[in-house]
């Protein structure tokens, strides 16, 4: 048992007495301290610090602090109004007396517990100044302009809440209105951010009389529930907004025109024991009719009712569940302003020039939500672009739209459907599009489409004359970075979140129709797209997902596109099936008529087959590069096609039909198969204006100056070094890459048709070549591969054209062996060129060509026969261009006595030369072939019948006029050319050496009296002797009728000492003889004359040579000087000879 009196008698004894004193005078102090001494010093610290915060003087008539139970109690504050607004004697702000009971607990919650607050009398008076400022704008300006505060939620706990006879003012000094609010009574609970748990005594209420209208919200409590749970009911009906909206304490850059409240809301404050306490707001709320603007009155938005179910609203939990959102009619007008910035975004407020540097706020839990279910009905979005100088309008109307099942978390993804209708003038009109089986899933950053639908879409584009697209540009806007964010943070928050995968299930549009008109060319163009039809499958914005496509439109008038197949945006990888019909090529002339002189009337273009495209990887491109890789295979048609010449307003080129069938085109590698290439009915004019321009020179228009660049010669050390480090840096010459494979396996022509007019002639020349049509077989790159040519055609329909070769022109090097022919072309329209260069029509002649070509390694080998049969100059014709060689000898040296011209001019060279033309070489054969004709025809008929120019003159032994056997051959020789050529007429010019022939003709003179002598002999003997010339003197009988000769002579001689003639050797004699024989210049133009006459003869009854076409000159004496300048051959002869000119 305890012994009750040792008990007492210890609680007597001294000690206990002495700690019991040190109590009580504890207590003492406390209640000194709490009744008398802190109670002055917290009223002159509220004074102080009330003031000083407010900018305003604050009374205070008591402070009652009660140290046993932790309450204060604060009585008669008062709140004066600022200087310059009003009297400062009145009160704005205050209260009669305001209780507050601390408990002991906060020492352990870490934050303030009261167990009851009791407010009495409070008062506020509102007051808007004419500059619609309020009495209290510079406290909230202040406060507004504090940095953003990072500190964490403050943990509190306020019980038992109770305020009453509170009373507002307001006076609106603008609208000279009004405003009380009076009777104020609330009672709460609790409001806490801790777990405690605090006896609840009150229930929660409200009530007041604005402007005398009563107005009650009451609750109920569970006060003996384990919650602690309290109700409060929160019903509006109709409160009208608009008229409370100017009277906000901030300056809002709206303005509220309209708009009214309804409201079915339950807050809920619940606190178990040991758990944080909640307040939870649940049930409808509801704004009808509002009506929002811009501070200039420019409508901002608007709605016809936006209704949303809570179920529960958790504000210190910060979690949401959203039940149900309806928003009717809505009605959003943005607008890019003429500075460059969008109404929406000057509503925020503007970040600060230089933002200021903030602790790392506290993590706090990131506010959950759900949303149950979302609509909107007949949205609408109105939208005016005024950046760009002019108005733009476009609107997006009947906006319809439901989303279910989303939340914060993303566990599971949310639905949506959605449809709309867009109108933005001409420019774009969209009747229908609809969204349905949509899902959104925020945590995976998903969004799938399931069917998108597209209807009645117009669309209408211009492009100025400027080059400008003028449609629906996006708007110049100027940056705008968001309120306390700068756009560095900005972009590398954006950097650092995962892009959004997008995918389209299901695509469809119907009734899609565009235009384009192009002003920025001459003349304008216009291009339509109708009837556009678009399926689509499976389009995501996920790498490596390939969707099926399929579109169908008519392209301007005729023209039909359809595209289908399989295609993967990211990356690049297509393969589509393509079906082109009847695209017209008209309208795509004004593009491309400014730089040609060819105008295109009228042309389609039909297309079908596989197009693929492949985006390779570095390591698959050619040298370990990006690139791309694909291909066509297919057929296209260019069909009935029709250009004409700009500049001589003529047909140019046209056919009815230019096919390339199995086509198989590669890119990476590259490579070109068509299998078959025809062109049908063709036409094509060529046309030499009358200025000599050839209009194939001219398809291309050219600047008429285009400027020449000049480059500075480099300074002779510079020069000079430069060439140096060109020797000593030579880079290695790479090799070259193979070509790309090409292989066409067979072109055909057939139908064609060539006409030629030359209007630079006059009169104009014209010609035909008609019937073309052929094929080219086999034509490849590959080197060992040969095609073969098979060409026929017709010249006016008269001259048959044919051509037939085996080639490789794609060859690395080429190889040709052809064969041409044109038989019996009419020379006569030829005529304009024959007046113009030859300075003769053309009577009559035909024309035939025959040609052979051969080119291998680079060699050409090559036969080009002429053959022209009677061909015929007729009368002469003045022309300043006529070349003064005589025309008419050169045809003559080359017609035959047929009246045919057969020439053969082979040619030949290497490929490799860069100046080697094969044209250029054929000219030049022709040309000194017709030079050599005028200038040396005694050695081209040398050329044709053998000889050479040595036909151009005869020799003769010097003093005599008999034809030597040589000279016999080659008047041989010209007889049959003089034979084969009847148009040929010879002039025979007999010459003498002077000093050669003078003596000579002695001679000749000496040997005739020797001749005389036996002639003399054989008439005594009885022997017929004709002419002296005829006698023969043979060698034995030459001494004895020399001697006899030499004494019948009347001219001194030697005598012996009997006076008689002296015997003489024969040498002695024949130097006697020749010195007293005289022979005159005219015995020497008698020789020439007679050598003339000689040849002449031989040649009319020895050859047969018609002695009408011989014509004899006057003789001519020459000295050997005269044979200066003359021809080689010439020059090289005796001048005891005869000239042969030909006419």
């Amino acid at each position: 048992m305890i012994d009750k009196t040792k008990i007492l008698a210890g609680l007597r004894g001294p000690k206990t007495r002495r700690y019991g004193l040190r109590f009580l005078i504890a207590v003492a102090v406390v209640g000194v301290l709490g009744f008398f001494v802190l109670p002055p010093i917290v009223k002159s610290v509220l004074l102080d610090q009330l003031g000083t915060a407010l900018h305003r003087k604050v009374t205070v008539e008591r402070v009652y602090i009660n140290p046993y139970t932790l309450a204060v109690q604060v009585d008669g504050v008062a709140i004066h109004e600022r200087e310059g607004v009003g009297p400062a004697e009145e009160t704005v702000a205050g209260f009669d007396s305001l209780y507050l009971n601390l408990q002991l607990s906060s020492l352990l919650r870490g934050g303030p517990v009261f167990s009851e607050i009791r407010l009495a009398g409070p008062r506020l008076k509102v007051v808007r100044l004419p500059d619609r400022s309020y009495n209290f704008s510079d406290l909230i300006d202040e406060f507004m302009a504090r940095p953003e505060s990072t500190d964490p939620t403050p943990r509190f706990s306020l019980n038992n809440i109770q305020i009453a006879g509170g009373r507002l003012e307001f006076d609106d000094r603008v609208l000279d209105e009004k405003h009380a609010i009076g009777d104020i009574v609330l009672t709460l609970p609790f409001i806490s951010s801790l777990p405690n748990y605090v006896e609840s005594f009150v229930e929660p209420a409200f009530s007041a009389t604005i402007d005398g209208a009563p107005l009650a919200l009451t609750g109920r409590s569970k006060p003996f529930a384990d919650s602690r749970e309290s109700e409060l009911a929160l019903d509006l009906d109709k409160l009208q907004l608009a008229q409370y909206f100017d009277y906000l304490p901030v300056q809002v850059p709206v303005k509220l025109a309209s708009a009214s409240l309804d409201s079915d809301l339950k807050l809920v404050f619940r606190e178990e024991q040991g758990q944080p306490s909640t307040l939870t707001v649940s049930g409808r709320v509801a704004l009808n009719d509002v009506a929002l603007k811009e501070s200039g009155g420019a409508p901002l938005a608007s709605l016809r009712r936006l209704e949303v179910d809570l179920d529960a609203l958790d504000l210190l939990k910060r979690n949401a569940r959203i039940e149900r959102v309806v928003l009717d009619t809505p009605v959003l007008h943005a607008r890019a302003t003429p500075q460059g910035t969008l109404n929406w975004l000057d509503l925020l407020p503007k970040a600060p020039a230089t933002p200021e540097k903030t602790a790392p706020a506290a993590a706090q839990p990131a506010f959950a939500w759900s949303l149950g279910e979302a609509s909107v009905k007949g949205g609408t979005l109105q939208w005016l672009d005024e950046s760009r100088g002019k108005a733009v309008r476009a609107s997006v109307e009947g906006i319809d739209a439901t989303l279910k099942h989303l939340d914060s978390q993303g566990e599971k993804a949310g639905a949506f459907d959605f449809a709309w209708r867009v109108s933005a003038g001409d420019w774009l009109k969209v009747d229908a599009l609809a969204i349905k089986g949509g899902q959104i899933n925020l945590a995976k950053r998903e969004l799938l489409l399931g069917e998108v639908t597209t209807r009645g879409v117009r669309v209408q584009a211009l492009r100025g004359k400027d080059g400008v697209l003028d449609w629906i540009e996006p708007p110049a806007l100027r940056a705008q970075a968001p309120a306390g964010k700068n756009g560095k943070e900005a972009g590398s928050r954006a950097g650092n979140d995962a892009s959004w995968k997008v995918t389209v299930a299901k695509y469809h549009a119907e009734d899609v129709a565009l235009r384009f008109e192009d002003k920025s060319i001459r003349p304008a163009t216009i291009h339509t797209v109708q009837n556009l039809t678009i399926d689509a499958e499976n389009l995501s914005t996920a790498p490596g997902t390939t969707a099926q496509l399929s579109t169908r439109f008519g392209l301007n008038k005729k023209g039909e596109v359809a595209v289908s197949g399989k295609l993967r945006p990211f990356p690049l990888d297509a393969d589509l099936a393509l079906d082109l019909k009847a695209i017209e090529l008209l309208p795509l002339q004004p593009y491309f008529t400014q730089k040609l002189n060819v105008s295109v009337t009228r042309g389609q273009l039909t297309l079908k087959g596989a197009l693929q495209v492949h985006e390779r990887a570095g390591k698959e491109g050619k040298d370990g590069k990006e690139g791309y890789a694909g291909g066509f295979s297919g057929q296209a048609t260019i069909g009935d096609f029709h250009a004409v010449d700009k500049i001589n307003s003529a047909d140019f080129l046209k056919w009815k039909s230019f096919y390339f069938g199995h086509i198989d085109a590669r890119l990476n590698p590259d490579s070109l198969t068509v299998g078959d290439i025809a062109l049908a009915d063709f036409f094509a004019r060529v046309i030499v204006s009358p200025e000599g321009k050839l209009n194939l020179l001219q398809i291309v228009r050219r600047d008429e100056a285009a400027p020449t660049p000049v480059v500075p010669a480099p300074a002779p050390d510079a020069a000079a070094a430069t060439k140096g480090e060109g020797k000593a840096s030579a880079p290695v010459a790479e090799k070259a890459a193979p070509p790309m494979p090409i292989r066409i396996g067979k072109v055909t022509l057939q139908g064609g048709s060539v006409n030629f007019s030359d209007n630079f002639v006059k009169p104009n020349y014209s010609a035909n070549l008609r019937q073309i049509g052929g094929q080219l077989s086999g034509l490849s790159s590959a080197p060992d591969s040969v095609a073969t040519l098979d060409l026929r055609g017709s010249y006016d329909d008269v001259a048959p054209l044919t051509v037939k070769a085996r080639l490789n022109p794609l060859a690395a090097k080429p190889y040709l062996d052809l064969d041409a022919e044109v038989k019996g072309i009419e020379l006569t329209p030829f005529s304009p060129y024959s007046g113009k260069y030859a300075g003769y029509a053309i009577e009559k002649g035909k024309l035939s060509l025959f040609v052979k070509y051969k080119i291998e390694n680079d060699q050409l080998q090559a036969e080009n026969r002429v053959f022209l049969d009677q061909l015929t100059f007729g009368d002469p014709v003045e022309s300043a261009e006529a070349t003064k060689l005589p025309v008419k000898l050169a045809l003559a040296l080359l017609k035959n006595r047929q009246g045919e011209i057969d020439i053969n001019l082979p040619i030949s060279g290497s490929l490799s030369d860069p100046e080697f033309s094969i044209g250029g070489l054929v000219v030049k054969v022709i040309v000194n072939l017709f030079v050599k004709a005028v200038t040396s025809p005694f050695a081209l008929l040398g050329s044709l019948f053998g000889g050479g120019e040595e036909l151009s003159y005869l020799e003769f032994d010097a003093g005599r006029n008999a034809i030597t056997p040589a000279g016999q051959q080659r008047l041989e020789t010209l007889a049959k050319a003089l034979n084969d050529r009847p148009s040929l007429k010879l002039e025979i010019d007999g010459r003498v050496d002077v000093e050669r022939d003078r003596e000579g003709l002695k001679r000749a003179l000496m040997e005739g009296l020797v001749r005389t002598q036996k002639r003399n002999d054989m008439v005594r003997k009885g022997v017929e002797a004709g002419s002296a010339d005829d006698v023969v003197v043979e060698a034995k009988e030459y001494p004895a009728l020399l001697a006899r000769a030499y004494r019948a002579e009347k001219f001194p001689k030697p005598r012996n000492l009997v006076g008689l003639v002296k015997d003489l050797p024969v040498e002695e004699m024949e130097k006697l003889i020749l010195t007293n024989i005289a022979v005159s210049d005219d015995d020497l133009r008698a020789l020439a004359t007679r050598r003339a006459q000689v040849v002449r003869d031989w040649l009319v009854s020895r050859a047969g040579v018609p002695s009408e076409r011989i014509f004899l000159l006057p003789a001519k004496l020459e000295a050997p000087a005269d044979k200066v300048g003359a021809a080689d051959d010439k020059a090289k002869a005796k001048a005891s000879r005869v000239d042969f000119s030909l006419k």
